[in-house]
């Protein structure tokens, strides 16, 4: 028996939009730990069998908000060159990391990943994705001749997003466009 395929702008991605932006919502104003789906279904106008059938745990709806939020907000760029798409990318996950809905995941993710193993695996997932996507910007770079081709595409994105996290999470320092321009040329030298 074949599965019905699901309309992009069909009920399906009605109810998923509801259910990510309920989702968010409360993540922001109550935290992680008391998001429920009940509460959810609730605020999102669905049933919550509609939440235990398509996601199945909160890790995975925060596994799914999260790359649907970081896939709207931080697009892997492709301008043609490496300073520039890695400047992109790393604009692009700093102001996102200034929103609420991005703040409040990520300290939900800090917070709850050493007590939760379903927390810190939802976390990997999401990382493993994003990089899937962010390396290519390396590997396209290789392949125009920019970067040596030893090079490893994982810890190019490693050394440029780190300091963004450090500063977001722990010291506080803006992460401005000055910081940005240095951290990218910093990065960019160490790939030659």
């Amino acid at each position: 028996m074949q599965r019905k395929q699901e309309r992009p702008g069909g009920r399906s991605a009605r109810v998923r939009a509801a259910v990510l932006s309920a989702f968010l919502d409360a993540l922001v104003e109550s935290g992680y730990s008391q998001v429920s789906f009940e509460t959810l279904a609730s605020r999102a106008g669905v049933h919550k069998t509609t939440l235990y059938r398509r996601w199945g745990t909160r890790e995975n709806l925060l596994l799914d908000a999260a790359l649907h939020s970081a896939a709207e907000a931080v697009p892997v760029p492709d301008t043609g060159v490496l300073h520039t798409d890695l400047h992109e990318l790393v604009a692009a996950i700093a102001a996102n990391l200034r929103s609420p809905p991005a703040e409040a995941m990520l300290r939900a993710v800090v917070s709850e990943a050493m007590a939760r193993p379903t927390v810190a695996n939802a976390a990997r997932r999401f990382w493993q994705a994003r990089f899937a996507g962010a390396r290519e910007i390396v590997a396209r770079a290789i392949d125009r001749g920019e970067v040596a081709p030893t090079v490893d595409p994982d810890l190019v994105i490693e050394m440029l997003i780190g300091p963004v996290y450090l500063r977001v999470l722990v010291t506080q320092e803006p992460v401005d466009d000055e910081f940005i321009r240095s951290l990218v040329g910093f990065v960019v030298r160490g790939t030659a």
